[in-house]
C-alpha cells in the first residue's frame, strides 16, 4: 500500500468504481450492437438505466482528486454519447424508422480537375463508407497527402474523434481549397 492509498482510501475504491463502469459501458455497447443487429428481441434498457444511475452515483460522489475528478467525467461523457446515441435509434425504431432500410449517402459525382474549390459531404457515425469517401475527397482535394493505409486510418480516426468530441452522429463536412490550402469545416 502506498502513501497515497493510506492518505486517501476511497482513491482505490473509485478508480475500481471507474473499472467496472468503465466494462459495463463496454458491455452494454456490445448488448446494444446485438439488439439493433436483431439478434435480441429486446433492448438492454434496465441495465442502461442502472447504469445511468452509477455513472451518476459517481459524479456526485464524495470528495476526490483533481485526477479522479476528470478520469470520471471522461467515462460520464463516454457514457451519455453512447446513451444519446441509444435513445435516438431506439426512438427511430418507435417512430418507424427502419435501421436497414436507410439509405446511405451517395457518392458524390466526380468532378472535373479544374472545378477542385468546395465540396461538402455527409458524415454519419453509423455508416462507414461516408468516411471512406471523407478520405478520398480529402486525397482527391490534397494530392500532394500520401495515400497511405496508415494517413488515411489516422485522417479517418482523427474526423471520428473531432466528431464525438462534438457529440455529432451526423455531419455535413464542407471542404474548401484557397490560395493553395485546404481548409475542412464540419456542420451539424
Amino acid at each position: 500500500m502506498t502513501v497515497n492509498d493510506r492518505l486517501n482510501p476511497l482513491s482505490t475504491t473509485t478508480e475500481q468504481q471507474v473499472a467496472q463502469l468503465e466494462k459495463k459501458i463496454d458491455d452494454l455497447k456490445a448488448e446494444y450492437i446485438l439488439f439493433f443487429n436483431g439478434d435480441t428481441r429486446q433492448p438492454p434498457e434496465k441495465k442502461r438505466e442502472d447504469l445511468e444511475k452509477a455513472v451518476r452515483r459517481l459524479i456526485y460522489g464524495g470528495s476526490k482528486s483533481a485526477k479522479m475528478e476528470m478520469i470520471i467525467q471522461n467515462v460520464a461523457q463516454r457514457f451519455s454519447l453512447y446513451n444519446n446515441l441509444w435513445l435516438k435509434k431506439l426512438n427511430e425504431l418507435e417512430c418507424g424508422t427502419p435501421l436497414t432500410g436507410k439509405k446511405k449517402a451517395a457518392a458524390p459525382p466526380p468532378r472535373p480537375k479544374s472545378e477542385k474549390e468546395t465540396r461538402e459531404l455527409y458524415l454519419t457515425l453509423n455508416d462507414e463508407e461516408t468516411f471512406e469517401r471523407f478520405a478520398a475527397v480529402y486525397r482527391d482535394m490534397l494530392p500532394e497527402s500520401g495515400g497511405s493505409e496508415k494517413e488515411r486510418e489516422k485522417l479517418i480516426e482523427n474526423i471520428k474523434a473531432k466528431m464525438l468530441t462534438h457529440n455529432l452522429v451526423e455531419a455535413r463536412v464542407t471542404f474548401s481549397r484557397q490560395k493553395g490550402k485546404l481548409s475542412i469545416r464540419i456542420k451539424k
